[in-house]
């Protein structure tokens, strides 16, 4: 037994800031250390970097992409990324069931959802799907670092070392932590079916709440007698002293 209620899990500040609950920060920090941010806050300056990037990538205009020489460079990112990340964490091939180009589709999907969303006015509803599904596929939420680390790696061998500033590494890194900042109350909760009223209100940050009520235990009477209450030393006294008696005046 409980009660429901709702909580503002994300709070967008004045600024444009990210700002996790507690409880959600906490998880973040503990299930995806590399991209748990404190304070999530997406630059123009970054926006411009991260799609100036992915455009020269998926157009094989970047140093790296016409050294290699692939006909299609988005496929040859997507067999990279799935190639790595197979490598460094086999234990998450089970969850990619269709095949690799369904599953690179669906990669490239997610990172220009998270390269464009930035510029929505609602980038909170923008992956709120994204989220929901991944519940439904078994996504743990440790697995989201492995993803994050291998998806920045891959950016960088598309892009070339020459190119990859440190500038553009927290660029990406930041609209990663953006996303993950997103996603952690959905994460969290692991709802598979959501409502259509549990994804309006977590569009706008909030989510349902159980409060768990504290169960007491019954409380037994104790026989006490009374001379245990009196101090030891005047037990058979009466502790207040008698008043002297005076005869009224006449």
């Amino acid at each position: 037994m409980g009660i429901i209620n709702s909580v503002q899990a994300i709070k967008i500040r004045r600024n444009g800031e990210l700002v996790l609950l507690a409880q959600y920060r906490k998880f973040l920090v503990e299930k995806c250390p590399d991209f748990a941010f404190v304070r999530c806050k997406i630059t123009p300056a970054i926006q411009h970097r991260v799609l100036a990037n992915w455009e020269a990538i998926a157009c094989g205009h970047t140093p790296a992409m016409r050294a290699k020489g692939h006909s299609s460079p988005v496929v040859y990112f997507y067999d990279s990324f799935y190639t790595r990340l197979f490598e460094v964490a086999p234990e998450v091939r089970s969850l990619f069931r269709s095949s690799i180009i369904v599953q690179g589709k669906a990669l490239i999907n997610i990172v220009q959802s998270i390269a464009n969303g930035v510029n929505s006015a609602d980038a909170i509803a923008s992956v709120v799907e994204l989220a929901y599904r991944h519940n439904q596929y078994g996504v743990k939420m440790q697995y989201y670092n492995v993803l994050g680390r291998v998806l920045l790696e891959v950016l960088r061998d598309c892009t070339g070392h020459e190119l990859w500033t440190n500038e553009l590494d927290v660029g990406w890194r930041t609209v990663y932590a953006y996303m993950m900042t997103t996603m952690a109350p959905i994460l969290y909760h692991g709802v598979t079916h959501p409502t259509e009223r549990d994804k309006a209100m977590a569009k706008r940050g909030r989510y349902r709440h159980n409060m768990k009520r504290k169960r007491y235990s019954s409380v037994q009477p104790v026989a006490v007698s009374l001379n245990s209450l009196l101090p030891e030393s005047s037990a058979s006294e009466c502790p207040v002293k008698q008043l002297a008696w005076r005869e009224p005046p006449s």
